[in-house]
């Protein structure tokens, strides 16, 4: 059993570099051939950059898979946001090295439309305390009606506590995804990998 884990992550990893190598020769967004990322990717990002709406956008963590997603959104006023100077070359002409619980220290109230974060929980940001300041972060930085997508991996490794406790996230309301018809998205991923679709409510209005 552990022979066949172990040959299938070093398949898999084959399939991800020669994905990247694609990416580099091409320079085209090439699929990463993986489930949740297809569905970012194909439905997701692509639905948000079809809004007119959603004009300030910030992607939160930068890696080589990710640089392509600024051409989805050339024409709003997009911003990548992640906390290793390492991976600056990896994000959008407007960048901004920092961890996402210190977002307001960048942003004034309700300055983003859209606000894209996958992957970061449980990969980086761990700590419970950082999350929730992190998603406090955006909450506040959302303008009324913008939205929150997150994505992550709905393990006890990968999750520093149950996010449907976050204080911060239930000031948000579910927000059903037209491409996916949900507000919550399970892909059938080993990481049992989550999209949550959130939207901020006008004062005065429970979530």
């Amino acid at each position: 059993m552990r022979g066949a884990r172990f040959l299938t992550r070093l398949r898999d990893h084959g399939i991800f570099m020669a994905v990247r190598a694609l990416r580099l020769l091409l320079r085209r967004n090439v699929p990463l051939p993986v489930e949740d990322r297809r569905v970012l990717e194909k439905q997701i990002l692509p639905y948000f950059a079809q809004q007119p709406e959603y004009g300030r956008v910030l992607f939160v963590g930068c890696d080589w898979y990710t640089k392509p997603y600024e051409t989805l959104f050339a024409s709003r006023e997009y911003w990548t946001l992640e906390p290793d100077p390492r991976r600056r070359r990896f994000g959008a002409e407007r960048h901004v090295t920092d961890g996402l619980e210190n977002l307001a220290a960048h942003f004034g109230p309700g300055y983003f439309d859209l606000i894209l974060c996958n992957g970061v929980v449980g990969w980086g940001l761990n700590e419970a305390a950082a999350v929730e300041a992190a998603f406090e972060a955006c909450a506040t930085r959302l303008r009324v009606g913008g939205v929150l997508v997150l994505g992550w991996n709905d393990v006890p490794e990968r999750r520093p506590y149950p996010l449907e406790e976050s204080t911060a996230l239930g000031r948000l309301a579910p927000l059903v995804l037209p491409p996916l018809g949900v507000a919550r998205h399970e892909t059938a991923t080993r990481g049992r990998h989550v999209f949550a679709f959130l939207q901020k409510p006008a004062p005065g209005r429970d979530a």
